[in-house]
Protein backbone atom coordinates (compact mmCIF):
# COMPACT_ATOMS: atom_id res chain seq x y z
CA UNK A 1 0.00 0.00 0.00
CA UNK A 2 2.68 2.25 0.72
CA UNK A 3 5.46 1.14 -0.95
CA UNK A 4 5.83 4.38 -3.35
CA UNK A 5 6.65 6.21 -0.13
CA UNK A 6 8.79 3.77 1.15
CA UNK A 7 10.98 4.45 -1.66
CA UNK A 8 10.88 8.31 -1.29
CA UNK A 9 11.38 8.24 2.77
CA UNK A 10 14.65 6.04 1.48
CA UNK A 11 16.08 8.44 -1.23
CA UNK A 12 15.63 10.91 1.80
CA UNK A 13 17.80 9.39 3.91
CA UNK A 14 14.90 7.63 5.77
CA UNK A 15 15.41 4.16 7.40
CA UNK A 16 12.17 2.27 6.26
CA UNK A 17 10.73 -0.78 6.51
CA UNK A 18 8.40 -2.37 4.15
CA UNK A 19 6.63 -5.54 4.01
CA UNK A 20 3.27 -5.67 1.89
CA UNK A 21 2.94 -9.91 2.91
CA UNK A 22 3.05 -9.24 6.96
CA UNK A 23 0.18 -9.42 8.60
CA UNK A 24 -0.97 -6.45 10.71
CA UNK A 25 -0.26 -8.17 14.63
CA UNK A 26 3.43 -8.59 12.51
CA UNK A 27 3.75 -5.11 11.78
CA UNK A 28 2.57 -3.74 14.87
CA UNK A 29 5.13 -5.78 16.90
CA UNK A 30 8.26 -5.31 15.23
CA UNK A 31 7.26 -1.58 15.46
CA UNK A 32 7.29 -1.87 19.13
CA UNK A 33 10.24 -4.17 19.70
CA UNK A 34 12.28 -1.38 17.18
CA UNK A 35 10.51 1.71 18.81
CA UNK A 36 9.57 2.56 15.44
CA UNK A 37 6.25 4.61 13.82
CA UNK A 38 4.18 2.50 11.94
CA UNK A 39 2.85 4.35 8.66
CA UNK A 40 -0.73 2.97 7.22
CA UNK A 41 -3.38 4.21 5.41
CA UNK A 42 -5.44 1.29 7.22
CA UNK A 43 -8.02 2.56 9.57
CA UNK A 44 -8.27 -0.44 11.71
CA UNK A 45 -4.60 -1.15 12.23
CA UNK A 46 -4.72 2.59 13.36
CA UNK A 47 -6.38 1.72 16.05
CA UNK A 48 -5.02 -1.34 16.77
CA UNK A 49 -1.76 0.68 17.48
CA UNK A 50 -3.30 3.01 19.92
CA UNK A 51 -4.71 0.19 21.67
CA UNK A 52 -0.72 -1.20 21.96
CA UNK A 53 0.64 2.41 22.30
CA UNK A 54 2.35 2.02 19.50
CA UNK A 55 3.18 4.75 17.48
CA UNK A 56 1.58 5.03 14.40
CA UNK A 57 0.94 7.97 11.23
CA UNK A 58 -2.46 7.42 8.89
CA UNK A 59 -1.06 8.54 6.38
CA UNK A 60 -3.21 10.59 3.93
CA UNK A 61 -3.30 11.96 0.51
CA UNK A 62 -4.42 10.33 -2.79
CA UNK A 63 -0.65 10.49 -4.75
CA UNK A 64 2.79 9.77 -3.64
CA UNK A 65 3.52 13.52 -3.47
CA UNK A 66 0.38 13.85 -0.97
CA UNK A 67 1.30 11.47 0.98
CA UNK A 68 5.40 12.10 1.11
CA UNK A 69 3.99 15.84 2.07
CA UNK A 70 2.02 14.57 4.98
CA UNK A 71 4.34 12.39 6.35
CA UNK A 72 6.88 15.54 6.15
CA UNK A 73 4.22 17.74 7.66
CA UNK A 74 3.72 15.31 10.66
CA UNK A 75 7.12 13.96 11.23
CA UNK A 76 9.04 17.24 10.82
CA UNK A 77 10.59 15.39 8.27
CA UNK A 78 12.79 17.47 6.06
CA UNK A 79 12.77 17.54 2.26
CA UNK A 80 16.03 17.71 1.07
CA UNK A 81 17.46 15.22 -1.09
CA UNK A 82 21.37 14.58 -0.13
CA UNK A 83 22.81 11.70 -2.24
CA UNK A 84 25.22 10.77 -0.09
CA UNK A 85 23.25 10.51 3.03
CA UNK A 86 20.26 8.36 0.60
CA UNK A 87 19.40 4.66 1.36
CA UNK A 88 18.42 2.24 -1.59
CA UNK A 89 14.93 2.99 -2.68
CA UNK A 90 14.79 -0.68 -3.77
CA UNK A 91 16.27 -2.12 -0.74
CA UNK A 92 17.04 0.17 2.32
CA UNK A 93 20.17 -0.19 2.38
CA UNK A 94 23.26 1.92 2.45
CA UNK A 95 24.63 3.76 -0.87
CA UNK A 96 28.59 4.47 -1.83
CA UNK A 97 29.55 6.44 -3.88
CA UNK A 98 31.36 4.78 -7.02
CA UNK A 99 34.73 6.16 -6.59
CA UNK A 100 35.90 4.87 -10.19
CA UNK A 101 34.26 3.27 -13.50
CA UNK A 102 35.26 -0.21 -12.90
CA UNK A 103 33.11 -0.50 -9.93
CA UNK A 104 30.43 -0.52 -11.86
CA UNK A 105 30.84 -2.90 -14.35
CA UNK A 106 27.91 -4.07 -16.29
CA UNK A 107 25.30 -1.90 -14.38
CA UNK A 108 25.45 1.12 -15.95
CA UNK A 109 24.68 1.45 -19.46
CA UNK A 110 27.68 2.63 -21.43
CA UNK A 111 26.37 5.91 -22.65
CA UNK A 112 25.42 6.79 -19.17
CA UNK A 113 28.89 5.88 -18.34
CA UNK A 114 29.83 8.63 -20.69
CA UNK A 115 27.75 11.14 -19.51
CA UNK A 116 27.13 11.70 -15.75
CA UNK A 117 30.37 11.31 -13.85
CA UNK A 118 28.54 10.77 -10.12
CA UNK A 119 27.45 7.02 -9.22
CA UNK A 120 25.67 5.63 -6.51
CA UNK A 121 26.14 2.16 -5.47
CA UNK A 122 23.71 -0.15 -3.34
CA UNK A 123 25.79 -1.80 -0.40
CA UNK A 124 23.46 -4.75 -0.12
CA UNK A 125 24.72 -8.04 -1.23
CA UNK A 126 21.69 -8.78 -2.87
CA UNK A 127 20.61 -5.67 -4.63
CA UNK A 128 23.93 -3.32 -5.71
CA UNK A 129 21.70 -1.39 -7.87
CA UNK A 130 23.52 1.82 -9.12
CA UNK A 131 21.63 5.24 -9.13
CA UNK A 132 22.73 8.30 -10.81
CA UNK A 133 21.41 12.08 -11.51
CA UNK A 134 19.88 11.06 -15.11
CA UNK A 135 17.61 11.99 -16.72
CA UNK A 136 14.32 11.16 -14.33
CA UNK A 137 16.43 13.47 -11.61
CA UNK A 138 14.38 16.75 -12.89
CA UNK A 139 11.39 14.32 -11.90
CA UNK A 140 12.54 13.65 -8.70
CA UNK A 141 13.48 17.22 -8.08
CA UNK A 142 10.00 18.45 -9.34
CA UNK A 143 7.80 15.95 -7.05
CA UNK A 144 9.90 16.96 -3.88
CA UNK A 145 9.53 20.56 -4.55
CA UNK A 146 6.13 20.23 -4.97
CA UNK A 147 6.12 17.91 -1.96
CA UNK A 148 7.46 20.63 -0.02
CA UNK A 149 5.18 22.76 -1.38
CA UNK A 150 2.08 21.01 -0.04
CA UNK A 151 3.63 20.63 3.12
CA UNK A 152 4.23 24.14 4.34
CA UNK A 153 0.48 24.54 3.17
CA UNK A 154 -0.51 21.88 5.54
CA UNK A 155 1.58 23.10 8.88
CA UNK A 156 -0.21 26.68 8.77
Amino acid sequence: MLGGLTRWLRILGQRTEYDPWSEDEALLTKAEKASMTLLTCDDELCRRALRKNIRYLRVRGDSETERLAHVSSALGLALDINMDNALCPECGNYLHRATENGELGELVPPNSLRVYNEFWVCDGADCQKVYWKGSHWKQIQSTVHTAKILANANSR
